[in-house]
């Protein structure tokens, strides 16, 4: 197929297929007596990250213990992050533009926002600082970051339940409209548009393909621009759903949650499948994604994000993408 009609064809998948998934992302958080802040951390963002573990998994299992694919699964797991970390809350901030709230901003759930953004700062530390360590003790700081990701998730299971039952979605759930849905059909649901997101940022992928054939650069720089472009599209588009519906602690956690998963259990993986060792490059972007989820950390404290604080997460991209004009 050709590049206009795979990209129309992925962008018209996940945008359909984001708008049932953030519904029945609601409604299974509703029916299983979650919170908000804990669907959005955990449930939105679990459902949407596991499909890109894909991409490194893949380009691991091709290289083995090196060759290009390797340098395209590392782009792939540290991309993720800086992705999320910095263009991610740049087009939240969008959403917050496009929806009139520029001087209201971003309510959001402390508890859940911040314990993720700690966790990624802690746990994507150990991550980078691994790259800088002796190969025999990799297989222990996997093992940590595993645990550590399961203790943040039962943390935030515990911390979120509200204490009162919450009112149920402001929208019936789109595929059975009833007061109160049958579990399973929601659980079907969220499946089918969990697909959904999946092949359309497979199209999505194989469009932007064709484009790096026109680029001279490392398969580690393509994956780090390009792949993340499609794969944490879901997440970001999510959140532009929720903003549109006034649900600021789904939108956000969505995207932070992401962000502890992609950096625990991801560079986990890879910290078992490969030598694990960066570049200057490499190095680079994780410490750039270390630094915008800190500058997010630091200005979220009050419970407000206002607009010129998510868009200014994007400074870190654009410094990435200066670095690279500069010395390549």
């Amino acid at each position: 197929m050709s590049f206009a009609v795979l990209l129309i064809a992925g962008m018209l998948l996940i945008v359909l297929s984001a708008d049932y998934f953030t519904n029945g992302v609601e409604w299974l958080g509703y029916r299983l007596g979650l919170g908000e802040g804990v669907s959005g951390s955990l449930l939105a963002a679990l459902g949407t990250a596991l499909p890109e573990t894909l991409v490194p998994l893949m380009a691991f299992i091709a290289s083995g213990t090196g060759g290009a694919q390797q340098g395209i699964g590392l782009g792939a797991i540290l991309g993720a992050p800086f992705m999320l970390a910095t263009l991610g809350f740049s087009v939240i901030g969008v959403g917050v533009w496009l929806g009139g709230r520029r001087r209201e901003g971003l309510s959001i759930s402390k508890d859940a926002m911040l314990g993720d953004l700690r966790f990624f700062l802690a746990a994507f530390g150990v991550a980078i600082a691994a790259a800088f360590l002796p190969r025999a003790v990799h297989p222990l700081i996997a093992l940590f970051l595993v645990l550590g990701y399961v203790v943040h998730a039962w943390r935030l299971v515990r911390s979120g339940r509200p204490s009162q039952e919450e009112a149920p979605p402001d929208q019936p759930l789109h595929f059975q409209h009833r007061e109160k849905p049958a579990t399973g059909v929601v659980f079907l649901q969220v499946a089918v548009a969990l697909f959904g997101l999946i092949v359309g940022a497979h199209f999505f992928v194989l469009a932007l393909e064709q484009v790096t054939g026109w680029v001279h650069l490392s398969g580690f720089l393509i994956s780090v621009i390009v792949t993340p472009l499609a794969t944490e599209l879901p997440e970001v588009l999510n959140s532009v759903i929720w903003i549109r519906r006034r649900k600021d602690t789904l939108a956000v956690g969505n995207v932070t949650g992401a962000m502890a998963f992609q950096a625990s259990l991801v560079p986990a993986m890879g910290i078992l499948m490969t030598p694990w060792h960066f570049t200057l490059w490499e190095t680079i972007t994780g410490v750039l994604a270390w630094a915008a989820a800190l500058w997010t950390l630091q200005r979220s404290r009050d419970g407000v994000l206002h607009l010129s604080e998510l868009l200014a997460a994007g400074l870190f991209y654009l410094l990435f993408i200066g670095l690279m004009v500069a010395i390549l």
